[in-house]
C-alpha cells in the first residue's frame, strides 16, 4: 500500500468520525438552545397578560408594533426583556422586565448592545 492509499483511508475514517462527533454536538446545541427557549417562553407566557400587557398599553398605548430584545441580566439565571416604541425613541423610555424563571445557562448575549432586535406585532 502506498503512501497516499492509506493516508487516503485514514482520512475517509478520520472525516466519518468528525462527521459523527459534529452531528451530536449540533443535536446537542439544538437540544439546549429548544430547552432554554421553552423555559423562557414559558415563564414570559405566565406573566404576559397579567404585568407585561399591562405595562406596554400604560406606557405606549395599542401601538402597532413594538420592539424587543432579549439579553442576560448581571445575575446567574435572569433574562431582561426591553420593549419600546421605534416611532418615539427619544422622547418615552423603554420598558425593562427582568425574568428569573429561565434557565441558568442562557445562549443570549452578555451586552445590552449586542442583542438583535425584533418586533412585537399585537401584543395585546
Amino acid at each position: 500500500m502506498g503512501f497516499f492509499t492509506w493516508l487516503g483511508s485514514k482520512l475517509d475514517r478520520l472525516a466519518g468520525e468528525v462527521f459523527n462527533w459534529l452531528s451530536d454536538v449540533t443535536t446537542w446545541l439544538a437540544e439546549k438552545l429548544r430547552t432554554f427557549l421553552t423555559a423562557l417562553f414559558t415563564g414570559l407566557q405566565k406573566l404576559w397578560q397579567t404585568a407585561v400587557v399591562t405595562a406596554l398599553i400604560a406606557a405606549f398605548g395599542f401601538a402597532s408594533i413594538l420592539y424587543v430584545i432579549f439579553y442576560a441580566g448581571s445575575v446567574l439565571g435572569e433574562t431582561i426583556m426591553e420593549i419600546w416604541d421605534p416611532r418615539y425613541v427619544n422622547s418615552k423610555p423603554s420598558e425593562v422586565f427582568k425574568l428569573k424563571q429561565v434557565p441558568q445557562s442562557t445562549p443570549l448575549p452578555t451586552q445590552r448592545g449586542e442583542a438583535k432586535t425584533l418586533q412585537l406585532e399585537d401584543y395585546y
